[in-house]
């Protein structure tokens, strides 16, 4: 699926299809913890990316700095 609008409230099996870059930046943050935990399959395609925010507990500082690295990835993908 093409991301038309990216947006914090976007599913993160999309996120992972679209940019899979981005693991990186969300591996450093929990996605680790939920493939060690083998949920990760179940959860993508429900929990957003706000939404691994809350289940991580991640302040709001961090939050917005993954979503920094998140909108660079995807400004440059699609401008190249």
């Amino acid at each position: 699926m093409a991301i038309t609008r990216l947006t914090p409230d976007i599913v993160l099996s999309d996120l992972l299809e679209e940019l899979p870059e981005s693991k990186e930046v969300l591996y450093e943050h929990g996605l680790k913890k939920l493939e060690d935990l083998d949920i990760l399959d179940v959860v993508a395609d429900k929990l957003t990316l706000r939404g691994f925010f809350k289940l991580m507990d991640i302040d709001e500082l961090t939050q917005g700095k993954i979503w920094q690295e998140i909108q660079n990835m995807y400004s440059k993908k699609t401008e190249g």
